[in-house]
């Protein structure tokens, strides 16, 4: 997630947002620890994720707060919004999206581009996506393995092209 921010010029952030609190929502987290200087704010569908959100943060020393669901267009005013639900759930918050817009990270990459990130970059504002983050993941894990550099272009043409193929 930091490598496919930074190729879109997020670096630091001074506060943050993530919606949704599964897996994709704690791997967030982790990234966030690491760019987000202020308190992260997760938008949650129940007590027992807001929980588990929680024992993350203070895990992973960032502030953390957790706020419902029914509240997450506030979620949208932050810096960057990291969303990381199934597709759809975000749809009815496509509406909400401020004037000015900070950063969104989409984590879908099918369907895509989402209502939420359809309106975000309709804007002007940056959007990075699920591919951008797939990619990201795959030259990490090249790198690792080889100790070469991987072809990130290459890469990337290669996820757009399966993707088109699959009827994107």
């Amino acid at each position: 997630m930091v490598a496919a921010l930074r190729e879109r010029g997020v670096g630091t952030v001074e506060s943050a947002a993530i919606l949704g609190a599964g897996a994709t929502a704690s791997s967030a987290l982790a990234a966030l620890a690491g760019i987000c200087a202020g308190p992260v704010t997760a938008y949650v569908r129940s007590a027992a994720r807001a929980d588990e959100m929680r024992g993350w943060g203070e895990r992973l020393g960032v502030d953390l707060r957790t706020a419902d669901w029914a509240d997450a267009a506030q979620g949208l005013r932050a810096p960057l919004v990291i969303a990381t639900t199934p597709a759809g759930t975000t749809d009815a918050l496509a509406g909400a999206v401020p004037e000015s817009p900070g950063t969104l990270f989409d984590v879908l990459y099918e369907p895509w581009p989402t209502a939420l990130a359809s309106r975000w970059s309709a804007g002007g504002a940056a959007v990075v996506g699920g591919l951008d983050l797939l990619v990201h993941q795959a030259v990490l894990q090249i790198e690792q393995m080889t100790g070469r550099e991987a072809p990130l272009a290459v890469m990337r043409a290669a996820g757009e092209a399966a993707l088109a193929a699959r009827g994107r």
